[in-house]
């Protein structure tokens, strides 16, 4: 790192030559007061969507070192830019020292930003198998973030869960095969620290294929110690390799197996420090989930869940609802390191860590040789539009890979040519972006709430050698179930929603798993039609 890059960081020090970076900061923090150091170990949520002098005096007086901002705080590209330049400032004013500004940007249902195209989930990452796309993935996630002043991402999601089962993670995991989670979601992580943010693992250490969801109820995780070795921890182990400029986030779930005292991950010293950072040897920032959602605060208090988690071993305490409910925290905690029941040792161990973090993060003035991503109110770029072509025209790849043992594999008859197809499907953007894409005549449906399988038949009854039907959602997937099976074999379904909506394994001619509704999604299809149906003409792709 750069000595003028320093100098902007912490201007309040006089560098001299030579210094390492653990000097400087050590420094620092010998010269913060007990309410600036207490104050970065909270990252603060909020309602706003602009800058007022409640949120003003509670930055002046709390001094919060990280804020979280969710759907509620972003109404548009100009807003959120605004908002995070003046949440930069009064923080900066408050301590003299830049703040983390973190946002949950997964991909998926999971997306707070205005980005177009709409990102992939991670199960659609997944489905590649490409380090390569994953990583793309994430710089161009972390180019957009910094672009409106975000410098963390509480992504990438590192458990490991069947996308058929009924884990409240679903879509959001890179699916069940560990080794496949830890590459791509090291990869993805890899790519947000070239765009200078931070990437925040998530939910150590592994929810698996829990149902139950700690956002509304207290969860236990009874898997075993060698089944979570094998398994969860797999992930979290490749992560741990990428260094200091990282932060995992911990569970709420109780681990029996990993804590006889089956106290949560977020309160368990068992779990944050002996397991996390003595056996996986991680070395950066360890940060609770929000310790106001049920699966915490049905134990206890905000305020004493904050110094508890603390205390175990979290450098960060999550609090995303209510001033007085932070205030509390904020004030508890302080009172324990004066009360030296927080060790200064242990407090100036997290503080070196965190400020390693923003030394890392802070270059918050745009790169001025990147071009603007700001485009008609949403973020985009050429690079990234053709990254969602690539990832799109892998998925549909990976769904022709053979999946049955040679001489197993199903027998379907192709027909010649294909001139004639039908498309059917719940929004407008699969049915044009499919029609724009072959030479084929197009016959199209657009399935509307009350459409049932009889209006299905009788307009596609003789008309249409294959069918190509879109399902979105749960109404979509009844319908499909609901036909008869001469239609089923005709069909080729793409499934644009979640894995459990339509069976692996039915009597449809082909069923494309794409995961999530891009708006260009129709148009893959088209282009790939020929390798979906095996036919040995020509290709039916316009050019």
């Amino acid at each position: 790192m750069s000595f003028t890059i320093l100098i902007c960081i912490f201007p309040a020090l006089v560098l001299a030559q030579g210094k390492s970076l653990d000097q400087i900061i050590d420094a620092k923090i010998s010269a913060m007061t007990v309410d600036e150091k207490v104050g970065q170990l909270f990252i603060v949520g909020f309602p706003n969507t602009a800058m007022d002098k409640d949120l003003h005096k509670f930055i002046a007086t709390h001094k919060p070192g990280a804020f979280l901002l969710f759907k509620r705080n972003v109404h548009s590209v100009q807003q959120i830019t605004a908002l995070n330049a003046s949440l930069y400032q009064a923080a900066y004013k408050s301590s003299k020292l830049p703040p983390l500004i973190a946002i949950d940007q997964e991909g998926g249902a999971v997306s707070r930003l205005p980005i177009d195209p709409a990102p992939p989930n991670a199960l659609a990452i997944g489905q590649t198998q490409s380090p390569l796309l994953a990583e793309e993935m994430g710089y161009q996630t972390g180019l957009f973030l910094r672009e409106v002043g975000f410098n963390m991402n509480l992504a990438p999601v590192l458990d490991v869960a069947n996308p058929f089962s009924t884990s409240f993670i679903g879509v959001r995991s890179f699916g069940a095969d560990p080794e496949l989670v830890k590459e791509l979601g090291v990869a993805y992580s890899k790519g947000l620290m070239r765009s200078r943010v931070i990437p925040t693992a998530k939910h150590f250490p592994g929810t698996g294929d829990l149902k139950a969801d700690p956002h509304t109820t207290i969860v236990k995780n009874v898997a075993s110690i060698s089944s979570l070795k094998a398994k969860d921890l797999i992930p979290f182990q490749g992560y741990s390799s990428l260094g200091n400029n990282i932060a995992v986030m911990l569970s709420h779930s109780i681990y029996p197996a990993l804590d006889s005292s089956r106290e949560p991950a977020s309160f368990s010293s068992k779990i944050s420090t002996n397991l996390l950072r003595d056996d996986l040897k991680y070395k950066g920032l360890v940060v609770t989930d929000d310790l106001q959602m049920k699966g915490s605060k049905q134990l206890l208090r905000p305020e004493m869940a904050a110094l508890k988690a603390i205390k175990a071993g979290a450098d960060i305490v999550m609090l995303t609802w209510s001033f007085a409910d932070q205030e509390k925290a904020i004030r508890t905690v302080r009172k324990a390191v004066v009360d030296k029941e927080i060790s200064a040792k242990e407090l100036n161990a997290k503080l070196h860590r965190i400020l390693m973090v923003k030394a890392f993060a802070n270059i918050y003035k745009k790169d001025p040789a990147l071009p603007s991503f700001i485009s008609s109110g949403s973020l985009s770029s050429k690079q990234y539009a053709d990254l969602e072509d690539q990832v799109l025209s892998q998925n549909i790849k990976s769904n022709l890979i053979a999946r049955s043992l040679p001489g197993k594999a199903k027998k379907l008859r192709a027909p010649a040519s294909l001139k004639k197809v039908c498309a059917l499907s719940p929004t407008k953007d699969f049915l044009n972006s499919f029609v724009s894409a072959t030479t084929a005549k197009v016959l199209t449906y657009r399935i509307a709430n009350d459409s049932d399988a009889t209006e299905i038949m009788q307009w596609s009854e003789g008309r249409c050698p294959v069918v190509i039907l879109a399902v979105t959602g749960k109404k979509t997937a009844k319908l499909l179930r609901a036909l008869p099976n001469d239609l089923k074999k005709k069909t080729i379904v793409v499934n644009l929603g979640s894995p459990g909506l339509i069976p692996k394994e039915g009597p449809y001619r082909k069923l494309i798993q794409l995961y999530f509704n891009h708006k260009d999604s129709g148009k893959k299809v088209a282009e790939h039609l020929n390798e979906i149906l095996g036919l040995t003409s020509p290709p039916v792709a316009k050019n």
